[in-house]
């Protein structure tokens, strides 16, 4: 024995220094460290180890030892270090590999645990620990399917083990396989009914399959059970935002920060409902506080984006969106929204580009066996056209058709089919089919909105000769006598649509007290019937006649002007070049700009915007002063039909 053993043996007692043999006297001090370990008594345990060391630098089991206790008190490196020790010493002892890729998995080094699980596996093929940590790490590295594999060989040899059953339905739940996870979480309950996290699970599990109610009692139960649980209340704040019930949602979020006021997703949450009850401002505390408990995450910067925009924040808005990219590059509808805030803002080449995004987060994208077109030469070559979102964007962009039939060979174009006959008017195209019809053979393919950036355009270069529609030869022939011949202004309205809903027609009284008006409703569908709210108001109804946008069209030729909400008559009208007065909200889709008054894609456009959100009330009145002005100009013109000047709607 040297003197640095006998010093470290003089260190640990009377007892053990009683030991005849070096080797006999390590097993005893490693007996006692690791009863101090077991006891909580980490500071004598890791200095009796760090004694065994000195004796036996290689001493695998010391190593071991002093890893996992320096793990418990939050010296991970370290730990990690002596046990990569302890494995060079001994690497087929199954708990060195499986201890040290609980440590990694705790260090976010998924991968390195992996690979130190499957290592202790091979050594203990039956322990059950080790496949129940190895699927966990899978589910952590976004692999449900080969998690589900350990997941399953755990449960055959233990099949009373709720923490398999719970995890298992979480790894089949990520894989879509509702119905099988479900299975596995009433199991999990099966065999503990107080279990909350498979509750909270299964709560989950039925609202991915639209079952909000069955959802909601699960949350409760949840609640009931373990009333401080912040995931129980958190997931039954988004089950009642679901049906609607946004007052109740906001209640259980707050709830939640009552018992965790720095948890993040919480205060993420608690934004999104209040923007939903339009309490932006303060939604966006809420955000701001989310991020600054967590910075990293990219959803917050996107919802806090979103909220901005909708305050026409868009400088802000864009900001939050480029954070949310910076940590999430293929973060599909972050990408999408900030096309639609760059366009809003005029900055058509890089909105037109990002644009693109909108076929990752909804189904507009066609699957055909022939190429998309991203603007090689046509030169005899044939392009199918087809229609994507709604009514609105084909009247809009359909302007496109001539410019790429100057490329071009034959241009297919594809449309809904209440617009197929007034479409066939547009120049260009060689044939106008309607959606669903199977097309004729083609070389290309193209979405219609994403022409404008295959065609470069930019605030300079957008297409606006107007007309490019007109009225078919073919419509009925009885829309002059349907509006008339009497005196005053023959005006078009329009009052819901997609973009807006529908205003509350007694909110434009000040339009129905202007005189020397005609009024005629082109309103179609379900709406049109709100006519009957109005008392002392003469409107006539066309809806009647108004079967597809061909006859629309006709009616709108024989008005003075058309006041519409942000809808496809609004679209129709100005492509016909007919005087539209198009009512805005505070903050309006991409295509009309920000605050201007006029439009660069329809020129015989006039915009009118709300001044406060919500405040149509107000922009009805300023549009009832500018048509009282039209009357009386209408009037003036009649008797003096050179000097007054300025009138064109």
């Amino acid at each position: 024995m040297n003197r640095k053993q006998r010093r470290a043996q003089g260190q640990l007692g009377p007892q053990l220094r009683a030991a005849s043999r070096p080797a006999a006297a390590i097993v005893e001090w490693f007996n006692a460290a690791l009863a101090h370990q077991h006891a909580g008594r980490g500071a004598q345990a890791e200095r009796i180890c760090h004694n065994i060391l000195s004796v036996d630098p290689g001493h695998a089991r010391a190593l071991h030892l002093l890893g996992l206790i320096e793990h418990q008190s939050g010296r991970s490196d370290e730990a990690i270090e002596h046990i990569h020790m302890a494995i060079m010493r001994n690497g087929q002892d199954a708990a060195f590999h499986h201890n040290l890729g609980n440590i990694l998995r705790t260090r976010e080094r998924a991968i390195e645990a992996v690979t130190c699980y499957e290592r202790a596996l091979a050594l203990a093929p039956g322990s059950v620990d080790t496949l129940y940590n190895l699927g966990c790490c899978c589910q952590d590295l976004g692999q449900p399917k080969r998690a589900i594999g350990y997941f399953e060989r755990a449960l055959r040899l233990r099949p009373d083990a709720i923490e398999l059953h719970n995890n298992l339905g979480s790894a089949l739940q990520d894989l879509g396989r509702l119905g099988e996870a479900i299975a596995c979480y009433r199991k999990a309950l099966a065999l503990q009914p107080d279990a909350v996290e498979a509750l909270d699970n299964l709560a989950g599990a039925l609202r991915e399959q639209r079952q909000p109610e069955a959802a909601q009692a699960c949350y409760e139960r949840a609640i009931m059970l373990r009333p401080h649980h912040v995931e129980s209340h958190v997931g039954l704040g988004v089950v009642l935002r679901d049906q609607g019930r946004l007052e109740d949602a906001v209640a259980s979020y707050e709830r939640a920060l009552a018992l965790a006021p720095n948890h993040a997703e919480t205060h993420n949450n608690l934004g999104v409902a209040l923007v939903d009850l339009g309490r932006k401002q303060e939604a966006i505390a809420h955000y701001e506080r989310a991020l600054a408990l967590r910075p990293g995450n990219a959803e917050t910067h996107y919802n806090l984006g979103s909220v901005l925009h909708r305050q026409a924040r868009y400088a802000d808005a864009l900001a939050c969106y480029g954070r949310a990219l910076a940590l999430k590059a293929d973060y599909a509808q972050a990408h999408f929204n900030r096309s639609l805030t760059l366009l809003l803002t005029g900055e058509l080449d890089e909105g037109w580009r990002e644009y693109e995004w909108r076929f990752a987060v909804n189904v507009y994208d066609r699957k055909y066996d022939r190429p998309r077109w991203s603007g090689e030469p046509l030169a005899e070559r044939s392009i199918l056209i087809h229609a994507e979102q709604g009514l609105g964007d084909t009247l809009q962009f359909v302007r496109y058709v001539p410019a790429v039939a100057a490329r071009g060979d034959r241009v297919v174009l594809e449309v809904p089919k209440s617009l197929l006959r007034l479409v066939r008017t547009v120049a260009g195209a060689s044939e106008v089919i309607a959606s669903g019809d199977p097309p004729p053979a083609f070389d290309y393919h193209c979405p219609m909105l994403s022409l404008p950036r295959i065609l470069k355009t930019n605030l300079a270069t957008i297409p606006n000769a107007v007309p490019y529609l007109s009225v078919p030869r073919e419509v009925s022939t009885g829309w002059p006598e349907r509006i008339g011949d009497s005196s005053g202004l023959k005006v078009g309205i329009v009052w819901a649509g997609t973009a807006v809903g529908a205003i509350d027609l007694r909110l434009l009284q000040p339009l129905w007290e202007v005189a020397g008006i005609n009024w005629f409703s082109l309103q179609v569908g379900g709406r049109s019937t709100d006519l009957s709210a109005l008392d002392g108001v003469n409107i006539v109804d066309l809806s009647p006649w108004l079967v597809d946008f061909a006859e629309t069209a006709a009616a709108v030729g024989c008005l003075d002007v058309v006041i519409s909400v942000d809808t496809s008559v609004a679209h129709l009208v100005g492509a016909l070049a007919r005087p539209l007065w198009l009512l805005l909200p505070y903050v309006s889709e991409w295509r009309w700009l920000a605050e201007r008054e006029d439009s660069p894609w329809y020129p015989t456009a006039r915009l009118f915007r709300q001044k406060r959100e919500g405040d149509w009330k107000a922009l009805a009145r300023e549009v009832a002063t500018a048509l009282a002005q039209m009357v009386r100009c209408e009037a003036s013109d009649a008797m003096r039909p050179q000097i007054c000047g300025g009138c064109d709607g």
